[in-house]
């Protein structure tokens, strides 16, 4: 006797679900590659290859995180809730940091870009970990 099939909409909420545990990895990679970017465009002496690199793995790994985001969550229906504000504060912080990356030469823009995608790398963060509080306990 062969098992049934799992219900196409079972199958889908697994693969979702392996997206969002995936997308939470990009993020925690995402953070480092940004964090070093940022000293080694301020260094003395102009543009190095390094910073070339580091910049081209911010915009991929941000794109990728945006764009598993969207496959995991969607555009969901704007409603006065935490999770719903975290999700498009998620979705405009990744424009921040395409602005901020694609921006380098024009100060002081950058720099007040670069802040504010740290302020808001910050909140992320912090709603993040209340997420990941509430699956552990779940």
């Amino acid at each position: 006797m062969t098992s049934a099939a799992p219900h196409p909409a079972v199958v889908a909420l697994r693969r979702r679900q392996r997206a969002g545990a995936v997308n939470r990895r990009v993020g925690w990679v995402l953070l480092p590659v940004m964090v070093a970017a940022t000293p080694v465009h301020y260094l003395p002496g102009g543009r190095s290859p390094l910073e070339g690199v580091l910049v081209v793995l911010v915009v991929g790994l941000n794109t990728t995180h945006l764009a598993l985001s969207v496959y995991v969550f969607g555009f969901v229906r704007p409603r006065r809730t935490l999770k719903v504000f975290h999700i498009y504060f998620g979705y405009a912080l990744g424009v921040v940091i395409w602005a901020s990356q694609t921006n380098l030469d024009n100060e002081p823009l950058h720099t007040y870009l670069t802040v504010v995608m740290f302020l808001g790398i910050g909140v992320h963060l912090l709603l993040g970990a209340r997420y990941a509080a509430r699956r552990r306990a779940a």
